[in-house]
């Protein structure tokens, strides 16, 4: 009993606090209404070109049904070192964006994959001495990822089967 009055009074003064004793208004007060120059009626052109750029770099490329998987693999374990572009992010990461280290030999992709890299190797001229730990994954995640990145980032296309991933692991 004796604690029903404090109780009682903190209780309102909270309810008060979270209330703010005003009224929301519908309109934004002056001080809240963005510059002239970033009103949505002007410069347009700008704002439309901003938007289309930042549609080009977001994570939410349509990306084909076949190569749904592959995407999925690579946001999780691709995609921190290589980048959402595939640019690789510094002198110890390289690119897979146009890459012509597995461009030849598609294979040489399935390699890196499950065996990882250590020590240096060049990728479209530049030299790179980073190290790609090998990755435990079924011959399906290995081929779906793999086509994934050779259908991607400006790269010519290609396809690996897990059929070939199983046999380049047969051979290794």
């Amino acid at each position: 009993m004796k604690y029903t009055q404090p109780f009682a009074a903190t209780l309102c003064l909270l309810l008060a606090a979270c209330n703010g004793g005003e009224k929301q208004t519908a309109a934004p007060t002056p001080s809240e209404q963005p510059p002239a120059a970033l009103k949505p009626s002007e410069n347009t052109q700008a704002a439309a070109s901003e938007q289309a750029s930042a549609a080009q770099t977001s994570a939410e490329v349509e990306v084909p049904a076949h190569l749904k998987a592959g995407k999925d693999i690579y946001d999780k374990r691709c995609k921190a070192c290589h980048g959402i572009d595939g640019k690789g992010s510094n002198a110890a990461l390289p690119p897979l964006a146009q890459a012509d280290y597995f461009a030849g030999d598609k294979m040489q992709l399935v390699a890196s994959i499950t065996h990882g890299i250590r020590g240096k190797i060049t990728v479209n001229g530049k030299e790179y001495d980073g190290i790609m730990p090998s990755f435990p994954m079924k011959d399906e995640e290995v081929a779906a990822v793999s086509t994934y990145v050779l259908n991607s980032f400006g790269n010519g296309g290609g396809e690996i089967s897990a059929n070939e991933v199983a046999a380049y692991r047969k051979t290794k």
